[in-house]
């Protein structure tokens, strides 16, 4: 009996050990695996960027970079990646094993999001203390993805710093961290419409030699 159970206990193990293994493959594949981004847009579907990827046409991108993004499945990129290995004579290679696939495809997609995660949190970190404007409209139309307990919140509370916002309760980490790309990217217009202001006034300006004619 106790022999039998070491016996079922080595091949689950052994069936762990292949399962791991494909999974390693897998990944590993995708990452290996690239193209110029205009030959990812005009073999894949317009779930891979089409004509926005279609604008860095000598860029080239894995395919675990091009899974990463929204929409995007793990059958979508490997359709393309075997079109290309059959033009190239490859015939050996074949889509990710069913028994994988999900786990393939997750532990891609898990980790995009993850540094895109990390990415809005050292963003929001640097952002304590920005101020935010005090004619911001807290509507939504401006910011449609706060809920109408968040927008009266800050209607009422008024911040003048993200820190100070980051203190009102109900507030959402995810929305603390729209609302900072919200001002970074009003900021940027505001600023923006300055410089041609000045350089329109610069240019309005008569030269000294015009003066002196």
């Amino acid at each position: 009996m106790k022999y039998g159970l070491v016996a079922e206990d080595g091949e689950r193990m052994e069936a762990l050990h292949v399962r791991e293994s494909l999974i390693d493959e897998g990944v590993s594949r995708l990452k290996k695996f690239d193209l110029k981004v205009m030959d990812w847009a005009s073999r894949g579907k317009d779930s891979m960027g089409g004509a926005q990827m279609s604008k860095k046409k000598g860029e080239k991108k894995t395919a675990e970079q091009v899974l990463g993004m929204p929409h995007v499945t793990l059958k979508d990129v490997e359709d393309v990646m075997l079109s290309v290995f059959e033009e190239q004579g490859e015939e050996n290679e074949r889509a990710t094993p069913a028994s994988v696939y999900d786990t393939v495809e997750a532990s891609i997609k898990y980790h995009s999001y993850v540094e895109s995660q990390h990415r809005d949190m050292e963003s929001w970190r640097k952002a304590q203390g920005l101020r935010i404007p005090v004619d911001i409209v807290y509507t939504n139309e401006s910011l449609p993805t706060l809920s109408n307990e968040e927008l009266e919140k800050l209607n009422r509370a008024r911040p003048n710093t993200f820190a100070e916002a980051s203190q009102i309760s109900g507030l959402t980490p995810q929305s603390l961290v729209y609302l900072f790309h919200h001002v970074k990217k009003r900021n940027r217009k505001r600023d923006g419409k300055r410089g041609q202001r000045q350089q329109q006034q610069q240019q309005d300006q008569p030269s000294s030699s015009s003066i002196e004619a």
